[in-house]
């Protein structure tokens, strides 16, 4: 592809950086969400989705374009070049189907809280409904993409009527519209927790009740939606208008910063769930508590984690053993002596009653 051994060199280290960081942290994000119950609400359910999403795009087309641009040649089959240019077009349509259904589940929990509610199983079927629709947006991927004679797998869609029909369908049905209704969901959500001041200038909150919570939640997925439109606006725009494949070069280096930019999106996801939410911080803790340890807080809690490494763990308060005072027994403590006076009743009170205190 015309590249010069320092341009693959640094092209592998940022790529794989990415692609590490990628890897953990969304495994990291599931296996914390799958453990700690704390963090085990409807929302996450989507971000679970989410970060599937990206640990198949990472795994499944990461490599292959790497080892595709270092080697200069395709060498793995036209099969092969049409499953990675699916798995490519397939993660951002699943991921902004996701992100259009929490908009939706915010919604109507902040706005209409009682009108509907985003119910554990509504959430899944949610979630499937999104995976189908971008499997189904990026089926013809796998016609258009394939290894031609020269051992190349196309970086972009064919000069041709299919090509350009396809481009302009995907980027309609899979960036544009689901880009416009989340910005419409948000807007409203917005207008209901904040409202302009009489100046013009400043900003306040409504008189109505929002717990800070969920309004932290509102500014994570706000900043969550607007990272990932960014990032993969590139590639969108890039299905339009491309160089031509001949010139190997440029349509290998401009491949390359575009798969970048798309990549740094599902890089810093994880990062994002960590600053803005307390819950994930603590089950990130409570996940790291191995059997071997105990992990103690400064107050006490219920165990949040539900798998059977869990229940190995001891989380609680240390027991200090209170040092030990001598009481001579003098006429004040014989005042606050219960069993002197219980002897004294006709009726002795039992000195353990039963606990009925729910």
């Amino acid at each position: 592809y015309g590249l010069r051994p320092g341009e693959i060199a640094a092209a592998s280290v940022v790529w794989g950086a990415l692609w590490l960081i990628s890897v953990l942290g969304n495994f990291l994000v599931c296996l914390v969400i799958h453990r700690s119950r704390r963090t085990q609400s409807t929302t996450n359910y989507f971000v679970v989705s989410m970060a599937c999403a990206d640990l198949v795009s990472s795994v499944g087309s990461a490599p292959f374009l790497l080892l595709q641009l270092s080697s200069g040649r395709w060498m793995l089959g036209s099969g092969v070049c049409r499953l990675v240019r699916y798995i490519q077009y397939l993660t951002p349509g699943v991921q902004i189907y996701v992100l259009f259904s929490i908009g939706v589940d915010r919604f109507y929990t902040i706005v209409y809280p009682l009108s509907f509610k985003v119910s554990r199983g509504k959430a899944k079927k949610m979630i499937l409904a999104s995976w189908l629709c971008g499997a189904l947006f990026a089926s013809p991927a796998c016609f258009l993409y394939g290894s031609d004679s020269d051992h190349h797998c196309n970086f972009f869609l064919p000069d041709s009527w299919q090509g350009a029909a396809y481009s302009v369908i995907h980027l309609l049905v899979v960036f544009l519209i689901p880009s416009l209704l989340i910005i419409l969901f948000y807007q409203k959500i917005i207008k209901y927790i904040w409202r302009i001041g009489t100046d013009g200038m400043t900003v306040r909150r409504t008189t109505n009740i929002v717990p800070r919570t969920k309004v932290k939640t509102i500014k994570m997925f706000l900043m969550l939606n607007s990272m990932f439109l960014l990032s993969w606006l590139p590639f969108f725009t890039v299905q339009l208008w491309h160089p031509q494949e001949t010139d190997y070069r440029k349509s290998s280096l401009l491949f390359l910063a575009v798969t970048w930019i798309s990549f740094s999106s599902s890089a810093s996801k994880p990062t994002l769930y960590s600053i803005y939410n307390a819950n994930f911080r603590r089950g990130m803790k409570e996940t790291f508590c191995m059997s071997a340890m105990k992990c103690y807080r400064s107050n006490a809690y219920t165990i949040t984690t539900s798998s059977r490494m869990a229940k190995k763990n001891h989380v609680g308060i240390v027991d200090i053993p209170a040092t030990a005072k001598s009481v001579t027994k003098d006429s004040t403590y014989d005042a606050f002596n219960r069993e002197a006076k219980e002897r004294k009743l006709a009726w002795p009170i039992p000195s353990n009653p039963p606990n009925t205190f729910v």
